[in-house]
């Protein structure tokens, strides 16, 4: 027959074996015993905590409401948890508080009056709840997010088609050559619109599924800003606006895509275009700057708040201030620049004095070396 082991013994084993930190408590909130994970969990040694008071686990703040809940429990003891609809830490040795469960129960020993206090680790399930309320806080911001751009879609794509289903019953009614043709204009610039429109979203999905690859050549940027100023010269000739474009006697010889760096200047210019006033002015600079190839797209126009200059390169991030709608477009134009001057190794930034005080956007883009200039080959 096998000697039986003493009660007691079994009882400290089973102390060392749980994987929660375990304090014996006298009746006065005392130390008078615990476990070895009460030790890797608070940085004391068993001889530093017995003969002490359990609140000194706890942070100062917590040690007063802590006794009276003792207390409480003493007037009527039985097993519960002492930090159910409280935020309970604990304080190891260093000073360093982690959030913690603690349960009390009272110890069914000969020697009476004990308790055990079962202290538990919530870090991870804190962690864990906290990615879960991020997580729904982002999935109702995609929600909320799904709502404008449905909106912004059917109002984008509301006025072409209107402007075209006039169109239409104009060319019908057309007694000339001359008025056939101004109707053919309309007809051509607002098809134009919608299939920048599409493929803006097209080349979107594609940049955030990492499905575009870059037909990287030798670029002279300045060519690359031509390009872009023929494509927006209809928008900016429709708003009335000034386009300043600074010349540059040099080449700046860059590594890149020519239509998705010719996409980027003409995004810039668009938007200038868009969010500044009917007559207004925009300046377009290409420098070389810190070994870097620098475009500059200034505008007269709207303007960013202060609290808006890193967000505007954010998905349907739209500006409304000063009582004005500022709701035209679909927020996706900055972010593609973003996306498309990243995949370059470049930079995009935006600055503002803020509302009604105009908005200058910088990309920098890395320059070839040296050697490498004097005329456009693939690299």
């Amino acid at each position: 027959m096998p000697t039986a082991t003493p009660p007691e013994r079994l009882f400290y084993s089973f102390l060392e074996a749980t994987p929660d930190a375990v304090v014996i408590i006298d009746e006065g909130g005392i130390i008078v015993h615990v476990n070895s994970q009460t030790e890797k969990l608070f940085g004391y040694g068993r001889v530093e905590l017995i003969g002490r008071a359990l609140e000194v686990l706890m942070p100062e703040r917590f040690r007063g409401v802590h006794v009276a809940h003792r207390g409480a429990y003493l007037a009527e003891p039985r097993s519960r948890s002492m930090g159910r609809g409280l935020d309970l830490f604990g304080e190891r040795k260093d000073g360093t508080e982690f959030p913690i469960d603690v349960s009390i129960s009272r110890l069914p020993l000969e020697s009476g009056g004990l308790f055990a206090s079962a202290i538990r680790d919530m870090s991870d399930h804190w962690r864990r709840e906290e990615e879960l309320r991020a997580r729904s806080r982002e999935l109702e911001e995609a929600d909320l997010q799904k709502d404008h751009f449905l909106a912004a879609v059917a109002h984008e794509l509301r006025n072409p088609l209107s402007a075209m289903a006039n169109a239409t019953e104009l060319l019908r009614s057309a007694h000339d050559d001359a008025a056939a043709q101004r109707v053919a204009g309309v007809i051509e610039r607002q098809t134009a619109h919608m299939a920048r429109l599409v493929e803006d979203l097209l080349d979107l999905a594609r940049v955030r599924r990492g499905n575009v690859t870059l037909q990287r050549e030798s670029i002279d940027l300045r060519r690359v800003v031509t390009s872009a100023v023929e494509v927006t010269h209809s928008i900016i000739k429709a708003r009335k606006h000034e386009l300043e474009v600074a010349p540059l006697a040099e080449p700046l010889w860059v590594s890149g895509d020519r239509t998705r760096l010719m996409q980027v200047v003409a995004n810039l210019l668009s938007n200038a275009a868009k969010y500044t006033p009917n007559g207004g002015h925009i300046n377009l600079t290409t420098t070389r700057e810190d070994g870097a190839a620098v475009v500059r797209v200034r505008d007269s126009g709207a303007g960013i708040p202060h609290d808006m200059l890193s967000r505007v390169f954010e998905l349907f991030t739209q500006i409304k201030g000063d009582g004005e709608d500022r709701s035209g477009g679909l927020g996706i134009g900055l972010s593609l620049v973003r996306k498309l001057v990243d995949l370059h190794g470049g930079t995009v930034t935006a600055f503002s004095k803020g509302l009604g005080r105009g908005s200058e956007f910088v990309v920098r883009l890395p320059l070839l070396p040296e050697p490498l200039y004097g005329g456009e080959r693939s690299s």
